[in-house]
C-alpha cells in the first residue's frame, strides 16, 4: 500500500510572530491530514491521502501565502511505511525517506516529489515547478481566493464571494484568473490522475 508523506517548513516565518501563522498552518494541515507534527518552530510533517495530495499541497501554500510575506517549502514522498508511531516524525519507511530526499534537494524550488515511480516524478516535478512559479506570485487576495476555491470546489463564484466577503462575484473570477488557478488546477488534476493509475 502506498502512503503520502510530506515534510516542509515556512519561508520568512521569522518576519511574523508565530501566533500569526501557527493556527493557519494547523488548520491547513488538519484539512487534509489526520496525522501531522509541527516541530522546530516552523517545520512540519504530515501524512496525506493519496487521492488529493497535490490539491493539499496547493491548499497549504495558499493558506500560508494569505499571510503577507510568508511562503512554504514542501517535499513529498510516496512509498511504503514500515513503522507507525503516535508521533509521525518518529515513524519510518520508504515514504519518509523519499519525502526527506525530495525536501533536501529543493534548492530554489519550493516543491519536489519523489516516489518509486521515476517517470511520474519527472512529469510531476516539471509541471508542478511551473505551477509553483505561478503560485509564487500570488498576492494575499489571490491566495485567499484560491484557498477558498480549493476548500469549496462545488461552490459557484457568488457563494465564494459571500465566504470571502467580496462585494462583487466578478472579483472571484478576476482573482482566480490573475492567480492562473485554472491552469495550475489542470496540471494538478493530470498528475493526480496519473498517480492513481500507478498506485
Amino acid at each position: 500500500m502506498m502512503h503520502v508523506i510530506i515534510i516542509g517548513d515556512l519561508v520568512n516565518s521569522r518576519s511574523l510572530h508565530s501566533s500569526t501563522w501557527l493556527n493557519v498552518l494547523e488548520e491547513a494541515l488538519t484539512k487534509y491530514s489526520k496525522k501531522f507534527d509541527i516541530f522546530r518552530g516552523d517545520s512540519f510533517q504530515a501524512e496525506l491521502q493519496l487521492e488529493n495530495c497535490l490539491d493539499a499541497i496547493y491548499y497549504i501554500k495558499s493558506r500560508i501565502k494569505s499571510l503577507d510575506n510568508l511562503d512554504v517549502r514542501i517535499g513529498l514522498g510516496i512509498g511504503g511505511i514500515d513503522y507507525v508511531d503516535n508521533y509521525i516524525k518518529k515513524s519510518t519507511g520508504e515514504a519518509f525517506i523519499y519525502s526527506g530526499e525530495a525536501f533536501d534537494h529543493l534548492n530554489k524550488d519550493l516543491f519536489a516529489a519523489k516516489s518509486a515511480f521515476p517517470e511520474w516524478d519527472n512529469v510531476t516535478n516539471t509541471m508542478m515547478s511551473l505551477g509553483m512559479e505561478l503560485a509564487n506570485k500570488w498576492t494575499v487576495n489571490m491566495a485567499e481566493t484560491v484557498a477558498v476555491a480549493i476548500e469549496y470546489p462545488n461552490y459557484n463564484q457568488k457563494e465564494l464571494a459571500k465566504i470571502l466577503k467580496r462585494k462583487y462575484q466578478s472579483q472571484i473570477s478576476t482573482e482566480l484568473g490573475k492567480a492562473n488557478w485554472w491552469k495550475i488546477k489542470k496540471a494538478i488534476d493530470y498528475c493526480q490522475i496519473e498517480l492513481m493509475k500507478i498506485c
